[in-house]
């Protein structure tokens, strides 16, 4: 029962990762590896959520930054 527990939690985590992933690529319209505020407007919830996760304020989220979205 323990195995199966942890076996659906694991496949739930990395759903929610490919989730995460499929945004942050919908988002970086130009494809240069970085979300801005313009195209972070595409999401309501990313935009609401900017500035708090640009952590290094340089007015882009990189995919690491996102991960924390």
């Amino acid at each position: 029962m323990k195995k199966l527990l942890i076996l659906g939690l694991c496949v739930f985590a990395s759903t929610a990762a490919l989730a995460d992933d499929e945004l942050f690529v919908k988002l970086d319209a130009d494809n240069n590896g970085l979300i801005s505020i313009s195209e972070a407007a595409a999401d309501s919830d990313v935009s609401a959520q900017f500035a708090e996760l640009d952590t290094n304020a340089d007015g882009f989220l990189s995919a690491e930054e996102f991960t924390e979205y």
